[in-house]
């Protein structure tokens, strides 16, 4: 994070939650979580730590591989067990286990991150602004739940920031989209997606430096309106607006696949296979939605400068068909990872039998020399 301090590693644990506190976090997680549904809403602050630690079933496991939550009431358990005997001890406990110089987090500390991350990828409709500036900018593209940072030196988008960070929607000065945030990214015509500012702060010279999160993908219903305040350089809003989902429900799946679910769990698998599990909950926690892990698993295995390839993606509509792409990726390097693997045994072997052979020569030279 720019603004916010990281702190060093916390080596001892959080002090002890009185049992009224953790029932009342342990409902509050739940509910920010839509008691268990989205496991996304915990980001790498929280998930590294705790989860994975706890197994589908609730109970610490000291496996290379720890299994993950994959149904909304494994999620549940997972949260309940933190609090089961008491939160510093759970964290402490995993924590040493899995990777002992990580910080610990407090418990409000996850809470926070949790509604945060649920107020940015979860928004309810009516909870958005009905007018949303647009941010026209062709070298970014963000999947759901993806983080980056933008410098505005541009007297429209410096107007921008300060009208969707306006604490109050402003009315009557063109201004839009106060409060929140939130603002659309669009590199070209017709893709947008949601997006909201986490953090801001005013650079020196007047500039704003801003921490994003991308939320969900937008279809514009209504034409773009100008904002003419600014004078010649001029912003663009959006005055009607939905936000879209995938068009495929699982009626065309690619064989042997009977359903989202069960591809989802596959790509999954591969995933975990193809690279820590310390590495997938830097992210977040997996989500259990397909179209959701779709855009999660791409993040795997899409560059963060391939603008076109993102835009590709996020425009397309069908989840079946990006899990597709990342299933044939992560098997295609499966493939390749066993046959070096095997490669490596076999050369291992002739080197083995090499030095067999060479080491008799040396004695039949040994012996014709006597």
């Amino acid at each position: 994070s720019l603004f916010l301090p990281t702190g060093k590693p916390i080596m001892s644990p959080p002090p002890p939650l009185h049992p009224a506190v953790s029932v009342a976090l342990y409902r509050a997680l739940l509910r920010t979580c839509r008691k268990g549904r989205h496991l996304e809403v915990f980001g790498k602050r929280s998930t590294s730590a705790w989860l994975s630690g706890v197994s589908c079933t609730g109970n610490y496991t000291d496996a290379d591989q720890p299994s993950l939550p994959n149904d909304a009431a494994s999620v549940k358990t997972a949260i309940k067990y933190l609090f089961r005997t008491n939160w510093a001890e759970s964290v402490l406990d995993i924590a040493a286990d899995f990777n002992e110089e990580a910080s610990i987090p407090q418990p409000f500390e996850v809470l926070r991150e949790a509604n945060l991350r649920a107020m940015t990828l979860l928004p309810e409709p009516q909870a958005l602004p009905a007018r949303l500036p647009v941010f026209a900018y062709e070298h970014a593209a963000l999947f759901p739940g993806e983080e980056t940072t933008f410098r505005f030196f541009e007297p429209r988008y410096k107007r921008m920031v300060e009208a969707v960070t306006s604490p109050t929607p402003e009315t009557d000065d063109g201004g839009g989209g106060g409060g929140g945030g939130w603002f659309l990214l669009r590199p070209r015509e017709p893709y947008f997606v949601l997006v909201r500012i986490t953090e801001h702060a005013q650079l020196p010279n007047g500039d704003y430096a801003v921490n994003v999160m991308a939320g969900p993908r937008v279809s514009v219903i209504e034409e773009a309106s100008e904002d003419l305040s600014v004078g010649a350089s001029r912003l663009t809003f959006v005055d009607k607006y939905e936000l879209c989902t995938d068009e495929d429900f699982g009626d065309d799946l690619p064989t042997p696949y009977q359903s989202l679910d069960e591809m989802r769990l596959h790509c999954l698998d591969l995933l975990m296979d193809a690279t820590s599990i310390d590495n997938i909950l830097s992210i977040s926690g997996p989500p259990l939605d397909p179209e959701a892990f779709s855009f999660f698993a791409l993040r795997f295995v899409t560059s963060d400068h391939d603008f076109g390839q993102k835009w590709k993606w996020l425009a397309c509509r069908s989840t079946s068909h990006r899990l597709l792409y990342v299933i044939d990726l992560l098997e295609s390097f499966q493939e390749s990872k066993r046959a070096k693997e095997d490669e490596d045994i076999t050369f291992g072997y002739l080197e083995d039998e090499k030095q067999d052979s060479d080491g008799e020569a040396n004695v039949q030279v040994v012996e014709t020399d006597k």
